[in-house]
């Protein structure tokens, strides 16, 4: 390792005339005028900033003295405070301006990370959110956008939602790329953004700090019709008509139950058994995954009620992944036993003859 350049000291004049002394003067007035052209690697201890309250030249440092910490002058105007604000760098790659202070998500890579204007739809992924612009972004701009921070500069008094100080701002589920301060509900994502810090027409503030809640998919189904057996012990699916809500979870081919994403799930079902004699008859019910039985799921019912009726509750969970589907079969020793619907009665609504709930509990 090399050591310092010694300091150039300058010899003590003496009393009287001595070649010595200009010899000595030469060599450090030499030495000092080499250091002064390669100094070499800086060193110090203390910094000093300006404490302009303009914006400096990009790349430059200045003391925001109102929040005491440096602030770094970017590109586009932005100026980042230290400690108090993280960026991401994004390209607008969407053919047209996003303007400051929209909300924006993930929309691909092409040497930067793309984003564009985010809609908090029920067929949205929450973990495609990315920010909130602090700037105007032309398009094919590369620049940073707000993952933590205040963005200021645009109007929060929030038209016809009237925002305040302290409200709370979610995704838009109407307007892509907005924040409204009305919480979503299901099934469309709860994106919690950022919060107000000051209300006016074009000097608002906001302090972003996005709560993304990991979206749980689900599905309710019924079938409003009655269900008979072709014959005694003879598998048959459970089959299903309405979809009563959905999100992720689908029905096709009358019996499927489709997941779109991996997970942990549970399945309840309650299904009404209707009985056409009076002699002892056994149902049982149990659990497919992908068209094979899934072990351990069966459960039985006997019914010996002519003309009445026995409800079964079924309760699974299962691990499943992306594109898994589940189905409800059952089979019974006998063909006077169905899956029976009830219709409305004079003092109460319709009875489904299955009605099944899938959750996911994990991803």
């Amino acid at each position: 390792m090399s050591l310092p350049a010694p300091i150039p000291y300058f010899p003590v004049p003496p009393n009287q005339y001595d070649q010595r002394y200009f010899a000595e003067l030469t060599r450090a007035f030499s030495t000092f005028a080499q250091q002064i052209n390669t100094p070499g690697a800086w060193r110090a201890t203390e910094l000093t900033l300006t404490n302009s309250t303009t914006n400096v030249s990009q790349g430059q440092l200045s003391w925001n003295l109102a929040e005491e910490t440096v602030d770094i002058t970017m590109g586009d105007g932005v100026v980042q405070q230290v400690g108090f604000e993280t960026y991401m760098r994004v390209k607008n790659d969407t053919g047209s301006q996003i303007d400051n202070a929209r909300v924006v998500g993930f929309a691909g890579v092409n040497g930067e990370i793309k984003i564009s204007e985010y809609l908090a739809s029920p067929t949205a992924n929450e973990l495609y959110f990315v920010g909130v612009t602090t700037h105007d972004m032309p398009d094919q701009d590369v620049g940073p956008v707000t993952l933590y921070g205040i963005v200021r500069g645009f109007d929060t008094t929030g038209g016809a939602e009237s925002w305040s100080v302290g409200d709370i701002l979610y995704a838009s589920t109407s307007e892509a790329g907005a924040m409204t301060n009305v919480r979503p509900t299901a099934p469309n994502p709860v994106i919690a953004i950022a919060a107000v810090l000051a209300v006016d027409a074009t000097d608002g503030k906001i302090m972003v700090r996005p709560t993304i809640p990991m979206g749980l998919d689900y599905g309710s189904f019924d079938a409003n019709t009655d269900q008979t057996l072709g014959a005694i012990n003879t598998a048959t699916a459970v089959a299903l008509q309405d979809t009563l809500s959905s999100n992720g979870v689908t029905l096709s081919d009358s019996s499927r139950l489709n997941v779109s994403q991996a997970g942990f799930y549970q399945i309840d079902a309650n299904i009404q058994v209707a009985s056409s004699s009076g002699s002892a008859k056994t149902a049982y019910f149990w659990m497919r995954k992908n068209g094979s039985d899934v072990t351990a799921t069966t459960r039985a019912i006997t019914i010996d009620i002519n003309g009445g009726y026995s409800t079964l509750s079924l309760n699974y969970t299962i691990s499943l992944e992306a594109d898994d589907y589940l189905e409800i079969y059952w089979a019974a020793d006998s063909t006077a036993v169905t899956l029976d619907a009830v219709a409305a009665l004079a003092f109460a609504p319709s009875s489904p003859a299955v009605l099944v709930k899938v959750t996911q509990l994990q991803l």
